[in-house]
């Protein structure tokens, strides 16, 4: 036997039913709106003087000799790619973008004998730094970039090289993304 009136307890179903609507709507929202992600640093922290930069060509202290080539190239192709900081000459620019690739250092990862690599894994240690073209004062650095590339060891060593390059550059790519997005703060 029930002792709750039937008019009563639909009435509690439905204002029930309401509540766990309402927080299942306001679950949801907060679900979209907070996913996670969130700006570390942001380009608010370069002055607003800063219009323009050109891309230093790189100091190279390893024997890949291309590497800091390649490095230039794809961060100039980042500027060009971008519409906050316009790449210009050197006598334009409001700032200097230099860099130097500190070390590269190449290990097998994945052998078939002690002695036969069949992946090696190249890795780059880099520094870079933003400064004023007219004082000289340092606005930014970020001394410790630490990047790495898998790629396979062919039988052959010139397959071998060509399969390294492409993880150099592939690395250099990564490099200049990396530094153009925490230059011009878009993440």
């Amino acid at each position: 036997m029930n002792i709750i009136p039937e008019h009563i307890r639909q009435f509690c179903w439905v204002r029930v039913s309401k509540l766990w609507y309402a927080l299942l709507l306001c679950l949801l929202t907060m679900l979209c709106v907070s996913c996670g992600y969130h700006r570390v640093e942001t380009s608010a922290d370069l002055p607003d003087w800063i219009h323009t930069v050109y891309v230093e060509p790189w100091e190279n202290n390893t024997t890949e000799t291309e590497m800091s080539i390649w490095i230039t190239e794809a961060l100039r192709e980042e500027f060009l790619r971008d519409s906050g900081l316009v790449l210009t000459s050197r006598d334009d620019a409001d700032v200097i973008l230099t860099g130097n690739v500190e070390s590269v250092h190449v290990s097998g990862i994945a052998y078939i004998s002690y002695d036969r690599a069949v992946e090696e894994r190249v890795s780059a240690d880099l520094s870079v730094k933003l400064y004023d073209r007219k004082t000289g004062e340092e606005i930014w650095q970020l001394p410790n970039i630490h990047r790495e590339e898998n790629y396979y060891v062919a039988k052959e060593l010139m397959i071998t090289e060509s399969l390294k390059n492409d993880a150099l550059r592939k690395l250099s790519r990564n490099v200049a993304e990396i530094i153009h997005h925490r230059v011009t703060g878009v993440y």
